[in-house]
């Protein structure tokens, strides 16, 4: 008997043979939709810059009378804003091409910080005009391009505008050249008409300042005692490197918030004691990560404006996301506030998102998470024991007892503030008036007496 089979034909496919269509909308998308902090246009260009410098300084521009910077002018009379680094630049010939590019960065696979090519458009959103300047070594003449935002929002919002995304490009975008030194290099942003938005933050250097001390490449403060050590340590794993940034006109670069004293509460000030490192194992045996971790007296959680607060994520020595972004790692969220560090990634297959507030989702993100969480728990601890040991002046042993609690509830703060201090006359004084509680069946009679004794021991 023949079996008859039936031949199934695939069905026939065919390749997309027209171009896509990119809307004027997409420009809104990869700006203020993504950047919706103000301040992060700072960090999209510092983070341009410092990759510029690395360039520069593999291609040995730098000589020993010339430096490495990148400066930040911010000019309230003119509402404009010039972030300028002295890095590779950006060779004339290619200079509109590389600019106008979307999404198209030449920095995809290498070791630069930046390489989604969107982040320069940040400005697009906080200004009338954005404009960028380059120039390369031994390139004649420097080269400019304008973007008009106030004439992009406009058609953004104008529906009966119906070009797309080259369009709207034509109609907003310019370029002007103009002589240049021979020797120069550099690459230059400038805005101009910044917006004003929550108390100016864009053009308030205090709020600047704060918020590029946390986020950029920065060395650390020479008289910071952990700051040599920490440094001497990423080294060893090839990251960390840092960068000169000026603010203004100062000749002093910026550097880290941290130093040896800090206000660790309301009205309280403590001290870094000891630095504890890390690592984080990759899923194929080599590092994904490494870290390190400031311990210190554990008073309580750290104010929430501490530009130090919550142990923190770096790529490139660069920030991502803010201080609350590992509170999933600890026992209760809070306990970050009482955690002072860092992770520094190594891997490469650890990937900040878009908008550089957080990694994108993987197994090797749920690795880092799996491999933080022991150091946060030990931080959590560390802030429980802290807590029980300060909380012995108030509940010495036999707190359970009621003279106990009675004597907890006349102490002062200040008299516990002292008592704190001094572990043995606190034990003395604890036994001699929880001793004098107990013999008497109506301790208010004698509460009087009480108060008397500790502000003589105190004085």
């Amino acid at each position: 008997m023949q079996v008859l089979t039936e031949t199934r034909r695939e069905p026939a496919r065919t390749t997309l043979q027209i171009a896509p269509v990119v809307g004027k909308d997409i420009l809104e998308l990869l700006t203020s939709a993504m950047y919706v902090d103000p301040l992060c246009i700072y960090r999209e260009y510092v983070q341009n810059a410092a990759d510029a410098i690395d360039e520069a300084r593999d291609a040995r521009l730098f000589g020993s009378q010339k430096i490495p910077r990148i400066n930040v002018k911010l000019d309230l009379s003119a509402r404009r804003i010039i972030i300028r680094d002295n890095g590779i630049g950006i060779a004339a010939n290619v200079f509109s091409r590389r600019l106008t590019a979307l999404g198209a960065s030449k920095k995809r696979g290498s070791k630069a910080r930046g390489f989604r090519g969107v982040g320069r458009l940040a400005g697009l959103a906080y200004s009338q005009q954005l404009i960028f300047r380059s120039k390369a070594k031994g390139a004649p003449i420097t080269r400019e391009i304008q973007w008009d935002c106030r004439k992009l929002k406009t058609l953004l919002r104008d529906h009966s505008f119906k070009g797309d995304l080259h369009d709207v490009m034509r109609e907003v975008v310019a370029f002007e050249d103009s002589p240049g030194n021979s020797g120069e290099h550099f690459f230059e942003v400038e805005l101009r008409g910044v917006n004003r938005i929550r108390n100016d933050v864009l053009l308030n250097e205090s709020v600047v300042r704060d918020y590029l001390s946390q986020i950029a490449p920065l060395p650390f403060a020479k008289d910071f005692s952990f700051g040599d050590m920490i440094t001497e340590k990423l080294s060893a794993y090839g990251i960390g490197d840092t960068h000169n940034v000026f603010l203004n006109e100062s000749d002093v670069p910026l550097t880290r918030p941290f130093n040896n004293l800090f206000q660790a509460r309301k009205q309280q000030t403590d001290r870094f004691d000891g630095v504890e490192f890390l690592e984080v194992p990759g899923l194929s045996g080599d590092l994904d990560a490494v870290g390190w971790i400031l311990h210190h007296g554990y008073h309580g959680a750290l104010p929430d404006r501490s530009p130090i607060r919550g142990l923190r994520l770096r790529s490139g020595n660069m920030q991502i996301g803010n201080a609350n972004l590992f509170d999933v790692v600890f026992p209760e969220p809070r306990f970050n506030g009482w955690a002072v560090g860092e992770i520094h990634l190594i891997s490469n297959k650890l990937v900040p998102n878009g908008r550089r507030d957080d990694l994108e989702q993987s197994t090797h993100q749920q690795n880092l998470i799996t491999h933080v969480m022991p150091y946060a728990k030990k931080v959590a601890k560390l802030a429980r024991q802290k807590s029980i040991e300060r909380n012995q002046i108030a509940r010495p042993n036999g707190a359970e007892t009621q003279p106990a609690f009675r004597l907890a509830a006349l102490l002062t703060r200040r008299q516990k503030a002292w008592l704190r201090k001094q572990p043995k006359a606190a034990a003395a004084a604890y036994e001699r008036l929880l001793s004098l509680l107990s013999s008497h069946s109506r301790p208010r009679d004698i509460t009087p007496l009480i108060k008397q004794v500790l502000d003589d021991l105190c004085k």
